[in-house]
């Protein structure tokens, strides 16, 4: 009797990719759409029009506390649409955008040094802290003694107001780094220049883009601020002006105005940390 060959079992193979076997669950979703992003503030806007609509409609609050959409909107129409207001926005512009590099430089440098030397955050940080407890609105009478009543004391106040958020992001993003790529860095002999510029500064922007937007917008709250207590242009003069002759739809027109700008000056730093690349702006 022959005797066949006798082949011992394979054990089966496991599959190459260890996830291929496993079922496929639920995608991850991006995000919201664009359309969620757009829609939904103009749902709200719609939502917040209407009841002001029915408030002003049923005289249910005062004209001079809260006057009607179609008189404000008139006000819009005066002031921006044919221009009557442009000049002063150009001011107050100018003033917090002045302003706004003033306080980027200034907090980029005292973060560097910060981040440094120990030896002068120990020194004179409790007085930075103390200087920006100040309230703007009452050293704001005198820079305007001091500087007089042009842009000089309203560009000091934003300044002022737009440094600080940026320090504090630049001490933390100078100080909070890799200690592997540190001592990488110092292995190689690189310099002060180089570990600032290759190592710091870049896990610092991680830290910086969102202290950008608030520095904005404190650097516009200041300018007009300064506005307010003494100017002879710009959104707080209007403001101020509109006031003395109670004039309530054209002050919430302004306001409305400065609304836009914030949120106008807001999506444009988004879209520059997400147009910048990766290397340079870490997502």
């Amino acid at each position: 009797m022959s005797v066949g060959t006798v082949t011992e079992p394979t054990a089966p193979t496991a599959p190459a990719d260890p996830q291929a076997a496993a079922p496929s669950g639920p995608k991850e979703k991006d995000g919201p759409s664009i359309a969620l992003r757009l829609g939904l503030p103009l749902v709200v806007a719609a939502i917040l029009l209407s009841g002001w609509y029915l408030l002003t409609r049923d005289e249910l609050v005062s004209p001079l506390l809260l006057p009607a959409p179609a008189d404000v909107w008139a006000a819009l129409n005066s002031g921006i649409i044919e221009g009557l207001w442009w000049g002063d926005v150009r001011v107050t512009l100018t003033e917090m955008l002045i302003g706004f590099a003033i306080g980027v430089v200034s907090g980029l440098l005292l973060g560097a040094l910060f981040a440094y030397s120990q030896l002068s955050r120990i020194a004179l940080y409790p007085y930075i802290i103390a200087l920006q407890s100040f309230p703007k609105i009452a050293v704001a009478p005198l820079l305007v003694v001091a500087l007089g009543y042009g842009m000089s004391p309203k560009i000091a106040v934003a300044a002022s107001l737009a440094y600080f958020p940026v320090m504090t992001a630049a001490i933390a993003g100078f100080t909070e780094i890799d200690k592997d790529e540190h001592n990488f860095m110092r292995s190689i002999g690189a310099s002060k220049w180089q570990e600032m510029r290759y190592l710091r500064l870049p896990n610092a922007m991680s830290y910086l883009f969102p202290s950008f937007d608030v520095a904005l917008i404190v650097a516009l709250l200041g300018a007009v601020a300064a506005e307010l207590v003494g100017s002879n242009a710009g959104l707080g003069y209007i403001l101020v002006e509109r006031q003395a002759f109670g004039d309530t739809p054209a002050i919430f027109a302004a306001l409305i105005v400065l609304a836009v700008i914030g949120v106008v000056l807001q999506a444009l730093v988004v879209l520059l940390r997400r147009v910048l690349p990766r290397s340079i702006v870490p997502r």
